[in-house]
């Protein structure tokens, strides 16, 4: 099954921007303090760019709902992937996130596409990211994500193209940890952010869960930190590690890292870059290595 980005996917995407650009210019002024809602990260949630956060969605309190809408590329020697997504915080506790990620091979797997539908939800389970200042204790949150690969069958089973993932379909639970220390690093606040994520998914999905031999669910840890150098621009680093799941399939999957820097110009909207290295996913039928390259992100937040 091949996915792209059809033109009712760019008029639906840019209906919802201009309806939360629209709103937000209203919201300025109110809510939480600025880039305290993150961007939407590469699985839809509230976060980095490749990590979820403990914190929630759009810059609403307690009394308050916030939203966000955004677009992610992500370019590489030998493939690339683009993400349209949104999501929906509610009260500063709850959060609902949609994403749909759609990726071009080249090489040995040239026109195929990859891709995948993630429907996310979190709840912050304790503590304040920014105001708990008198405890060393993070926010805590609770998140899920559903995934649903669109790779196709041809793809994914044994003898496939992609080498013998088991399943198109796997389900992550994450325990997410964020704290932000005022003045934390030489003067500057400092946030850390830690994940524990449950999982099966190979690539996060996009090269679907589990493998010959390999098919139970794993804790893999996640680690993002950054540095507002300014109140409008963060500059940090990620880390997010990653299965072995097809080593029986002759594939192999390297861990994510990225180096990124983040600019809030106001409360409506943030741009985001980093360099990615995803390093090696390899084979006897896909031979792609080094697989470093740029990360783009613009959010919509309200």
């Amino acid at each position: 099954m091949k996915t792209r980005f059809t033109g009712r996917s760019w008029l639906v995407l840019g209906t919802v921007l201009t309806a939360l650009v629209a709103t937000s210019s209203a919201q300025a002024g109110s809510g939480r303090f600025l880039a305290t809602g993150g961007i939407q990260s590469l699985d839809g949630a509230a976060g980095g760019g490749i990590n979820p956060w403990a914190v929630i969605a759009g810059y609403g309190t307690s009394n308050q709902w916030g939203a966000t809408a955004s677009y992610t590329n992500v370019t590489l020697p030998d493939f690339n992937v683009n993400q349209l997504g949104a999501s929906v915080g509610i009260n500063n506790r709850f959060e609902l996130s949609y994403a749909y990620q759609q990726g071009n091979l080249s090489g040995a797997l040239d026109g195929q596409n990859i891709g995948q539908h993630i429907l996310g939800a979190k709840v912050r389970l304790l503590g304040d990211a920014i105001y708990d200042q008198d405890t060393p204790l993070p926010q805590l949150a609770l998140g899920v994500e559903y995934k649903q690969n669109l790779s196709g069958s041809d793809m994914l089973t044994d003898g496939g193209a992609l080498g013998g993932a088991v399943d198109d379909s796997g389900t992550d639970v994450y325990l997410s940890a964020t704290k932000v220390m005022i003045g934390g690093f030489f003067g500057y606040n400092w946030l850390v952010n830690a994940n524990l994520r449950y999982t099966k998914a190979n690539e996060t999905g996009l090269l679907g869960f589990g493998g010959p031999g390999e098919d139970d669910y794993e804790l893999r840890p996640e680690f993002s930190t950054a540095v507002l150098v300014r109140p409008d621009v963060a500059i940090g680093y990620e880390y997010k590690q990653m299965g072995d799941n097809l080593s029986g399939a002759g594939l192999k999957e390297s861990d994510w890292h990225d180096v990124f820097i983040a600019y809030f110009p106001n409360k409506s909207v943030s741009f985001a870059v980093a360099y990615a290295h995803l390093g090696d996913v390899g084979g006897e039928a896909i031979d792609y290595t080094d697989e470093n390259g740029i990360y783009l992100n613009a959010t919509v937040s309200f």
